[in-house]
C-alpha cells in the first residue's frame, strides 16, 4: 500500500471511524493553504469528463496562469465564490491570471 492508506495504517482495510475521518479531511483541507502573498492559484476540475478519445490530465494543482478550451457543446464554468455559471462553449478558450493589484487580505485562525 502508499499514500494515505498506508499512512494512517490501511484504513481501506478495516471500518472507518469519525477520528479516520477528521484525520483525513484535516490534511487533505491543509494541503490547500498557502500564504496570502502568494501569486500562485490552486485549482481542482470536479466532474472531470472524460471518454475513450478526450482524457483528463492535470485535473488539480497550483499555477501562475491556466487556460482551458472547451470541447463541450452547451458547456458552463462555475467558479467557487461567485455564484454564476459562465457559458463554456465548443472552442471557447478561458484564461485565469492573478494579478498583485487583485490580491486579498486573509486570515487564517489556529486553534
Amino acid at each position: 500500500s502508499s499514500g494515505i492508506n498506508a499512512e494512517y495504517g490501511g484504513l481501506l482495510s478495516r471500518e472507518v471511524t469519525p477520528r479516520d475521518m477528521s484525520r483525513v479531511m484535516q490534511r487533505f483541507n491543509e494541503s490547500f493553504v498557502f500564504s496570502a502573498d502568494s501569486p500562485r492559484m490552486k485549482f481542482i476540475t470536479r466532474e472531470a469528463l472524460q471518454s475513450h478519445v478526450f482524457k483528463a490530465t492535470h485535473t488539480q494543482g497550483w499555477a501562475d496562469n491556466i487556460m482551458v478550451k472547451s470541447l463541450c457543446w452547451n458547456g458552463k464554468i462555475v467558479m467557487d465564490g461567485v455564484q454564476r455559471k459562465f457559458n463554456f462553449d465548443d472552442g471557447v478558450i478561458a484564461s485565469f491570471s492573478t494579478n498583485p493589484a487583485d490580491s486579498i487580505c486573509s486570515v487564517r485562525y489556529v486553534d
